[in-house]
This record gives structure tokens, sequence and C-alpha cells, in this order.
């Protein structure tokens, strides 16, 4: 099982995205067409049915109408209703009826007395093993089809339920836009850069840009101040041919990725935490990344555990010095040019919203717009947190 948040009680009634990966070798789950939607296959089909009368045998949570069923991963959006009860030790008897949800049709189950689950742990479980059930069913293959654990997020912010059913349904646009452009979805071991070796993701060659212009701006600037219209005013000039670098965390920062994306510029952002192997860009910057105009930088391996603040601001420190060894100073030269908006505008597709990414988060750091909370110790997941220039 995948690490819960640490202390958190989930048997709580809320909304929890769940994330479950199938196992390296299984069939695919379906089938993803361009411009990104979902063809299912005898598998597909009978998992959809085995979601969608999940419930019946679970008082304990709502209908699941909010679903994706990728080739290699699933994404639910589960609800929590019912806590005032426990499972029953003669509940355990009625657990093999649940496990064949959608097998035998709704009536079926209807005609059985409920079992009440709470934690989202157990409900989870033995989800999986009826999707596993039906793939059997379907394939006659006994193979074990998912992986032991499985990522939970927590919503617990206004805003984040129409984020995270954006989410879930824009999952297989977001695969076909990967899909066609992956020389920019990819992981490089090493790069060079300021004389130092980095991780990478996305397109290495913007490190032979012409203009790598530095930014790091301090939190306590104040906004419109002589300080902050400097940073930003340079992030005007950055056009095509050049490239910013820096965190992007401060809101300052932030405010020069958004002026570099209008000016048609591209971003190194860097990254004091390393790309688990399932790492992926948050949401709103992959339409960046599909143009060649992202580039993720660390100088750090990934870990299992999230590293503390004090650890994390050491970093960026670190990363922040090297910087300014790598840079290429802005020439007078550059002119604005127009654009959309990198948080969010018509040209990303995404309308502002923040996920997360990231949902196929794993260890990524991802965090969904509203701020929720991650059933990894916590971490905070991207595309609305770390990394976002909104």
């Amino acid at each position: 099982m995948g690490k819960r948040l640490t202390g958190f009680d989930y048997s709580r009634p809320m909304f929890y995205m769940v994330t479950i990966k199938c196992r390296k070798g299984v069939r695919a789950l379906s089938q993803i067409l361009a411009p990104g939607k979902c063809l299912m296959n005898a598998i597909t089909r009978a998992m959809v049915n085995c979601i969608r009368n999940f419930h019946l045998g679970c008082e304990a949570i709502t209908p699941i109408e909010c679903f994706s069923i990728m080739p290699d991963h699933i994404h639910l959006l589960i609800r929590i209703v019912d806590r005032s009860t426990t499972l029953k030790r003669d509940d355990g008897a009625r657990i093999s009826d649940l496990k064949k949800a959608g097998s035998e049709g709704r009536d079926s189950l209807k005609s059985r007395a409920p079992i009440r689950l709470l934690r989202l742990e157990t409900i989870v479980d033995l989800l999986m093993q009826a999707l596993e059930g039906r793939y059997r069913e379907v394939t006659g293959l006994r193979e074990q089809v998912f992986e032991a654990g499985w990522h939970d997020w927590i919503v617990v912010a206004e805003g984040q339920l129409a984020a995270f059913t954006r989410y879930i349904r824009e999952n297989p646009r977001r695969a076909i836009l990967r899909e066609k452009n992956r020389c920019y979805f990819t992981r490089v071991r090493r790069v060079a850069f300021a004389g130092r070796e980095w991780f990478a993701y996305g397109n290495a060659a913007l490190l032979e840009l012409p203009v790598i212009e530095p930014f790091r701006c301090s939190r306590k600037w104040v906004k419109d101040g002589a300080e902050w219209r400097e940073a930003v005013g340079r992030a005007e000039r950055l056009g095509p041919g050049g490239a910013g670098v820096g965190t992007f965390m401060s809101t300052c920062e932030k405010a020069c990725g958004n002026a570099i994306y209008k000016a048609g510029g591209s971003l190194i952002v860097l990254s004091p935490e390393g790309f688990a192997p399932r790492w992926h860009p948050p949401r709103n910057k992959e339409a960046l990344c599909a143009k060649g105009r992202m580039l993720f930088l660390s100088l750090w391996e990934p870990c299992a555990a999230k590293p503390d603040n004090a650890t994390l601001y050491q970093r960026c420190h670190e990363m922040g010095d090297v910087m300014l060894l790598g840079a290429k100073r802005l020439g007078r030269s550059n002119t604005l040019k127009s654009g959309g908006d990198f948080t969010g505008g018509a040209e990303s597709g995404r309308s502002g919203e923040k996920p997360a990414g990231g949902a196929e988060s794993g260890r990524s750091g991802e965090k969904p717009a509203g701020g929720a909370e991650s059933g990894r110790g916590g971490e905070k997941p991207a595309g609305g947190g770390e990394g976002s220039f909104s």
C-alpha cells in the first residue's frame, strides 16, 4: 500500500482522488486516440461496469461518477459519506460479493446488505481486487494487475473538487500531448550547466540558447516596487532565443515567469527535489513542454522522504548561486513579443487551473489548485504551489 498522509483520519467524509497504477507487462486497460479520446476494449467495459456498480455493496461511499481508465493506470474521485459505523465481523462474509461488483449486475448487488466500510484504504483495496477480478474474467489470465501501492489526494480546499474533476477528464488529452511530443517529455540523466552536472527533464537544448537570464527575487520585494519592476522588465525583454532560469517560487519570480511566457521566451526551472521515475510536469506547464519551451533541472536525485523546509531552502540558495555562474546575460536588442498567459490562457488550454499533477504525481511534489494535502506524508503537489507563476 502507498504511504498515506501521517496522522490523517481516512474515514473522514470527504472527496479523495485516487490513482491506481498497473504493473508493467499487463494488457492495456484502454487505448487513447487523438485528439485525446478513450477507446474502450473488453477490459475497459468490464472495469467501467465494476466501478459504476461498486457503491451498491459499500454504503460508505457515493456512486463513483468521475473516473478515467487509462492504458496503464486509473484515476477515481471517491467520496466517503458515512462514518457512523465500522466494518463488522459478519460483514467479512460479504466482502467476496463486493469484489464481484459489476459482474452479476445491479439487481444482485441491491439484494444484498451493503458493507459499511469507512477507511479509504479498505475501500480502495477492495475496489482494486474487484477490478482485478474483472480483468481476469475477460483475459483468462491470472497475473497480478495493479501495483501494491496507490496514491491519494485529499480534497480539502475551495475550488479543488472542480480542478481534480478537470484533471481526471482531461487525462486522455494530456496523454496524447505527451505522446506526440515525446522528445520534450523525457528525463536526461545528466546535463552540464554552470560547471555542474544536473538531472534534467524537458528540452535540454535550451541550455544552448544565446541568452539565459537569471531571476532571483526576494519574497520581501513589494509589488510594483523598484526591484520588482526591474526584474519583470528584464523578463519582458526575453523573446525567442532567450530563457529565464530560476526556482520561480517567490511572488515576483512567478510574475517574471508570466512575463517571459508572454514575451515568447523559454523557462528553465530549478527544482530543490529530484525527478522520480514517474515524475511529470505540472499540468499548467505541459503546453509549454510540448512546444519545447521548458526545462526542469535539479542537482539532487529523488529520495523516498520529502526534504524538510530548511533543506529545501538551503538547496534553493545553492542552485541560485550556481545559476548566476551559468548565466548569459540579456543584451539590449531583445524586443517584447505578444503572447498568452503562462498560467493558463488560450494557448495553454488549461483555463488557469492548477492540479497537479499530479494526480499521477508519485513523488512529484505536485499541488492541485486550492492547496490539497497529499497522501505522501503531506507533500505538496505541483500546479498551484511550487513552480506555478500565477
